[in-house]
């Protein structure tokens, strides 16, 4: 057993003192931002006008042509005061000027109908042009402190905001400085600018060669400035990682979808000298009135055939129907296509193993010093790591197997009665092949340990085991399994055409199982897979997941064999067990703690889902899902917040609501008059309104508050780090208030993951000497010598079993001898998961709330009791504790439905 772990962060060293670097600094003028504004909005002639100028294009062009420049920042098109860009060098106004006046070309309307507007248009675009030569900004010399920070009132590094941008640019130049030596290979490195940090991207491009197959693959490094709640110093998380590139002739992608690619390109500028250290970043979108891909607005591959009449760049269909070609150059140009899994199946797998990580961590390391030193190894802060579980080591004894099913299915029957009440629950099974059929069946018995047989007509099947009764019927899906189909109409949106043809199916779905019954339901469906759904808009599943809860079902998919890997029987076990997680028959196992906390305790989750305009109905939405589990409750110990009923409804129900409320389009969020809330302070309000509700509503007993501050902060920004005060809770418009204020037995774990910005860092177990190779390890870590009111964790998970048996000594950017077809094994990167106790009984909580004499808790006690909800009987370890994991999964019942437009006749939903 590991006991340390190290992660990939490193700290300013205070050692070293600062980081002073000189940079020459230019604005955006105001008299060019307010000509180009004044262009721009041109362009929304009956839409909300833009707050700020779209400069992201045209620093992209900047940092891709302009030697010199390191970074620009960020807001630079709104104001004149934040500087434009950051440079070592000045760059000469004749190259600048091109470059601005292609970006300006871009910002009026591309065609106008009336010709008095498009003659003012141009006469608009010729001021702009003329601007550029009639005002040249001046440069000025700024010193920055890469290593600048002052402290939150809640004892958090607030680092300089400039740093966000500046400081990985420099760190990732200072990476690529030096080749990374492996295995006798030098890899060279380039940088991406990216919203948030940098990528650096080995290039070119390693290949791996199987048989008639070539693949190519790239080591990736991300650099990120993060902070951490409660802790002085901020971090810089480093990633490690595989960039896999397209190789199919052509790249196949699902209609509607695009893809991103890099570009490696010479200085458009003759004379320009000096090695090529950036890669960037263009969209391939799908233009619908096209019918074809084209270069998004922001990319910058449109631009540069402008400024460089000599080469030749690729076009979106070039490039997709030869993408190896590109990659490896064509006269001095050359573009990369990033794999995605919607591509389908590629030769090399993704990740990379611990020591792989290990080796590139410890290269990264001596490019950061001296300024930045890695943050402290983590211990751990726990002894038990997993609460009590049903058995599952390995034997060969037949009786002891035997008696661990019968176990194993008595505990899954008592957690099915208590989420059933004693109500008969009906499972309706919809198949399209017979081998799934009987698979579902055969997996449904084995789960509940009930006996084979069939007692009903037409292949029925009823099982009665004490009070709790099941009634399961098997049918075919038939038609309700189609492709969607969408017909043009005039005056109706994509979401509204789409809406319609969602509504449709849905109520032909509910008529097939017919009224709602008093019992519960589950429907199980076998579906096709995603590909047979190639048209846009055409896959079923919505559809079918809003009728069968308006007949009162809860559903649960499962693709067809031909469609799907892995066999019927683990699939089936799979579904049955997603099924069971619906109807509420999951509560969390008994936890194994260093002392006793409460016997009593109950958990609040709090997640909120947002359904972006490009989700599966292609219609907006928002909820807020609240959930409460009482472990020790005999009956619905799992419920969700009904926030119309004001009243706390089994977990099967608050999913139907959902779907319900998804139909009627009460999706976004309202306000206390019902109006809906269109400002973000408005929505704020509302959501910290609910949320103070919420933890009146629990206030009865002793809770542990859940919640995920990615997830939550943007509507709750007292979340945010900058915003925590320990045992405080601090809401919009107030001052942080004590915990006890809100409950005198209320507790609060903020969990935050990577959330695509690697705000955790990645992390390894350093083997005990040099010849035992880093591995993983589960726990609940803290820093060395963090002292007993330390607040902060790490909560780390064993690798599941999906993960397979990959050596952790397992080489794939460099393959060695030993393993040379290393690059096709799909390496497991397990995800940290920071726990941070914003509140607990503390002695100053306690004093605080004149309880003097009670025992104060030990925060990492109540971080082991979050730790150990990520571990249940019927479930790999969980990525969150399960309340979390069960509120997040709700959102799979948010599918708000655009309405039909105001002159359609309206359609039932049944």
């Amino acid at each position: 057993m590991y006991q340390l772990i190290s992660t990939t962060a490193y700290e300013p060293d205070p050692e070293a003192g600062p980081w002073i670097e000189q940079y020459r600094v230019i604005g955006f003028p105001e008299e060019w931002r307010s000509e180009f504004m004044d262009l721009y909005r041109r362009r929304w002639r009956r839409r909300e006008q833009p707050v700020g100028l779209p400069v992201r294009k045209l620093n992209d062009l900047l940092r891709a042509t302009a030697p010199g420049l390191v970074a620009t920042g960020r807001g630079a098109g709104g104001s004149a005061e934040v500087p434009w860009f950051y440079a070592t060098d000045e760059m000469p106004a004749e190259l600048v000027a091109p470059l601005l006046a292609s970006w300006v070309m871009t910002l009026p309307p591309g065609t106008d109908s009336d010709p008095e507007r498009a003659a003012d248009h141009r006469a608009a675009l010729g001021r702009a042009l003329a601007l550029i030569d009639g005002h040249t900004p001046q440069w000025r010399s700024e010193s920055v402190d890469l290593t600048a920070t002052e402290l939150t009132p809640g004892d958090t590094a607030r680092p300089d905001p400039r740093l966000y941008p500046l400081l990985p640019e420099r760190i990732g130049a200072r990476i690529a400085a030096v080749p990374l030596h492996l295995n006798g290979v030098n890899l060279s490195f380039r940088m991406v600018t990216r919203d948030q940090g940098v990528e650096l991207v080995s290039w070119p491009p390693q290949s791996y060669t199987r048989g008639m197959h070539t693949w190519y693959y790239s080591g990736l490094i991300t650099v990120t400035v993060q902070t951490v709640p409660f802790t002085p110093r901020f971090r810089v998380h480093l990633s490690y990682g595989i960039r896999r590139w397209a190789t199919g002739s052509p790249v196949w992608l699902p209609e509607g979808r695009g893809a991103t690619a890099l570009l490696d390109a010479p200085s458009p500028w003759p004379g320009a000298a000096g090695p090529r250290r950036r890669l960037t970043a263009n969209s391939l979108v799908y233009d619908n009135r096209l019918g074809m891909l084209v270069w998004n607005r922001q990319s910058l591959i449109d631009l540069l055939p402008e400024l460089d009449l000599l080469r030749a760049y690729p076009k979106p269909s070039e490039l997709i129907a030869e993408p190896v070609d590109w990659l490896e150059g064509r006269d001095g140009v050359a573009a990369g296509v990033l794999h995605s899994t919607a591509m389908g199946w590629h030769g090399v797998g993704a990740g990379i193993m611990p020591l792989e990580r290990s080796l590139l961590d410890r290269w990264v390391e001596k490019a950061l010093g001296p300024f930045f030193r890695r943050a402290p190894d983590l211990e751990r802060a726990h002894r038990k790591s997993k609460p009590i579980l049903l058995p599952t080591s390995q034997t060969k004894d037949e009786e002891k197997l035997k008696a661990r099913s019968r176990q194993r299915a008595h505990a899954r029957r008592d957690a099915l009665s208590a989420a059933l009440d004693g109500v008969p629950l009906r499972v309706d099974v919809f198949w399209q092949t017979e081998e799934t059929r009987d698979g579902v069946i055969a997996a449904l018995r084995k789960w509940l340990g009930f006996p084979a047989g069939s007692t009903g007509a037409n292949g029925d099947h009823e099982w009665q085991e004490g009070n709790l009764s099941v009634l399961l019927r098997t049918r075919p899906l038939l038609a309700l399994g189609a492709p969607l189909e969408t017909a043009i109409k005039p005056g109706w949106s994509r979401s509204q055409l789409l809406a319609e043809a969602l509504r449709e199916r849905a109520a032909q779905a509910a008529a097939r199982l017919g009224p709602p019954a008093d019992s519960v339901g589950l429907a199980i469906v076998e579906i096709l897979g995603p590909d047979r759904f190639p048209a846009l808009d055409s896959d079923p599943k919505s559809a079918l997941r809003l009728g069968f809860a308006a007949a009162g079902r809860v559903s649960q998919f499962m693709v067809v064999p031909e469609d799907s890997e892995g066999a019927v029987e683990v699939r089936a076990r799979s579904v049955v067990a997603d099924g069971m997680r619906q109807l509420g028959a999951v509560v969390p196992p008994e936890q194994q703690l260093d002392e006793e906390l409460t016997g009593d305790l109950q958990y609040l989750a709090l997640w909120y889902v947002r359904r972006q305009a490009t989700g599966p109905t292609r219609k907006a939405g928002m909820h807020l899902v609240a959930l409460r589990i009482r472990p020790r409750d005999s009956v619905h110990p799992v419920r969700g917040w009904d926030d119309i009923r004001k009243e706390w409804v089994p977990y099967t129900r608050l999913l139907l609501t959902l779907a319900a409320d998804s139909i009627a389009a009460k999706a976004p969020v309202r306000t206390r008059s019902g109006r809906i809330a269109s400002t973000t302070d408005e929505r704020h309000d509302e959501i910290e309104r609910r949320i103070r509700s919420l933890l009146y509503q629990v206030r009865d007993r002793p809770t542990l508050l859940l919640a995920n501050s990615g997830n939550l902060r943007q509507v709750w920004p007292g979340l945010k780090n900058g915003q925590l005060v320990k045992d405080s809770i601090t809401f919009s418009r107030d001052s942080p208030a004590r915990v006890t204020l809100h409950g005198a037995d209320l507790r609060i774990v903020l969990t935050r993951d990577a959330n695509s910005r690697d705000e955790t860092p990645q992390w390894y177990a350093p083997g005990e000497t040099d010849q035992d190779p880093p591995g993983f390890s589960a726990g609940l870590w803290a820093a060395k010598d963090s002292g007993p009111d330390n607040r902060v964790f790490i909560s780390t998970v064993g690798k599941p079993p999906t993960a397979g048996t990959v050596r952790r000594d397992l080489r794939k950017l460099v393959p060695d001898n030993d393993w040379p077809h290393g690059p096709a094994a799909t390496a497991w990167n397990p995800q940290a998961l920071e726990l941070t106790v914003l509140g607990c009984l503390s002695r100053t909580a306690l004093i605080d709330a004149g309880q003097s004499e009670a025992s104060p808790d030990r925060p990492a006690v109540i971080a082991a009791v979050a730790h150990q909800l990520r571990f249940h009987d019927e479930y790999h370890p969980l990525s969150r504790p399960l309340p979390l994991h069960l509120a997040k999964l709700a959102e799979e019942y948010v599918l708000p439905l655009a309405p039909a437009p105001a002159s359609a006749p309206e359609q039932s939903s049944q």
